[in-house]
């Protein structure tokens, strides 16, 4: 038995390598779609919110307010731009999103009013962290079943390295040039680095080593998915409702909220932003790893399994920043704040394919997405209103650990107490 075992452990490992080698240009396609798609998230827009409420006279409030707004628009519109991926060519959706992102990013480098500020956060909201990312992890997915774990983790290292360095690398660019001139340096890096490429990249690879590591692991998980649902048929499961939503809904929330109102939090706890900077280091060490357990958890054991699991970081990390002091216990929180970021990726979109197979993913996943996005919007208006009504760090903290509590119970009891992991499947 357990020479079987290590035999199947090894077999797995030089599949693995073997496929790296073979499909490194569509691997190095999602990690560059996830590096640029950050133009569009939080923790790269927070980085300049003082330098934009300044400009435009604003309160923590009114700036989430505004974000909100332009990030909820972005959600509606995604249910309807996030099916153009089940219908178009991975390479024309690829170019045409990329260069929806970097006019977005020019665009908000020229705003001086509310009403640009509003357009200018819609477009990146909806170009960066909409379709960039739904473009990817959709195409990922859908590509891979065997490896699909590894191989979402290893396309979700993209965003790992932009949100350890952009950071670091703003604040020090801040201090020398305009807040303006970053978002056009940066928007021409993406273009060339990415746009010339994408043709190269996206072209059909050798897919043997998948193959190969079909034929000789027999594993009761890897049931052929033949069935096929499309979104009528997802909002009917109640397990979508009661579990799946919640699994980015809750800590989309959480994430946006830490991140947009990062440099007031920072203030509570008496930390200099240049050291809360550096810490970003262990947050993307720690979501590089979380990314990578995830998805070897996944191919192990099914997305469903290990839900729970990757709810838990951000539980813990809540609390830390909740009660924790000193310098050791600050590098803790960014570590299972990585490691709860880090998780959830891999697992959500194997997840969905588990449940609702491939063909119809690209619609199923922009409403899991748009709900997630949603949820972005409500976060940094909810806590800088509560900010604005003098909250301070425990009841922002409360909030946070009560919805990561819930969020990590629901799967628990769903998906590893009462087993409802399958649904009635439907043949394509």
């Amino acid at each position: 038995m357990f020479k079987l075992l290590d035999f199947q452990k090894k077999l797995v490992d030089s599949i693995f390598i073997e496929f790296i080698k073979t499909d490194w240009k569509y691997l190095l396609y999602g990690l560059l779609m996830s590096l640029w798609s950050s133009f569009g998230q939080t923790f790269f827009i927070s980085l300049f919110s003082a330098q934009i409420r300044s400009e435009l006279t604003l309160t923590h409030g009114d700036f989430g307010a505004y974000y909100a707004f332009a990030t909820t628009m972005s959600a509606f519109t995604i249910l309807w731009t996030g099916k153009f991926v089940d219908s178009l060519s991975v390479n024309r959706v690829s170019i045409i999103t990329l260069f929806f992102v970097c006019l977005s990013a020019l665009f908000f480098s020229l705003i001086n009013s509310i009403l640009m500020l509003v357009i200018g956060l819609y477009l990146l909201r909806l170009s960066g962290q909409g379709m960039m990312y739904h473009v990817y992890s959709t195409v990922i997915t859908r590509r891979y079943k065997f490896m699909r774990g590894k191989a979402l983790a290893i396309c979700g290292l993209g965003m790992n390295v932009a949100e350890a360095s952009l950071p670091v690398v703003v604040i020090i660019a801040l201090g020398f040039i305009d807040w303006r001139l970053i978002w056009v340096i940066l928007t021409m890096i993406a273009l060339l680095s990415l746009g010339p490429f994408i043709k190269i990249l996206t072209q059909s690879s050798n897919k043997k080593y998948e193959d190969s590591f079909k034929k000789e692991i027999e594993n009761k998980k890897f049931k052929s998915e033949n069935y096929s649902f499309k979104r009528k048929d997802a909002v009917k499961d109640t397990g979508f409702w009661l579990v799946i939503i919640w699994l980015t809904v809750i800590p989309g929330f959480s994430i946006t909220g830490i991140f947009f109102h990062q440099i007031h939090l920072s203030e509570l706890k008496n930390i200099p932003l240049w050291l809360w900077s550096t810490n970003y280091v262990w947050y993307a060490f720690a979501s590089i790893s979380g990314a990578f357990i995830s998805g070897i958890l996944v191919d192990k054991f099914s997305a469903h399994k290990i839900a729970f699991l990757t709810q838990l970081p951000m539980l813990i990390a809540c609390l830390i920043l909740w009660h924790g002091e000193g310098n050791l216990l600050l590098a803790l929180f960014f570590i299972f704040f990585g490691l709860g970021g880090g998780m959830l990726q891999p697992m959500i979109n194997a997840l969905l394919a588990e449940r609702y197979g491939v063909k119809w993913l690209g619609e199923i996943k922009s409403t899991i997405w748009a709900l997630s996005i949603f949820s972005s919007a409500l976060s940094p208006v909810l806590m800088g209103l509560m900010i604005d009504k003098g909250s301070n760090l425990p009841e922002l903290m409360f909030l946070l650990v009560c919805l990561s509590a819930f969020s990590a119970t629901m799967p628990t009891i769903w998906f590893n107490f009462l087993n409802l992991v399958r649904l009635h499947q439907v043949k394509t």
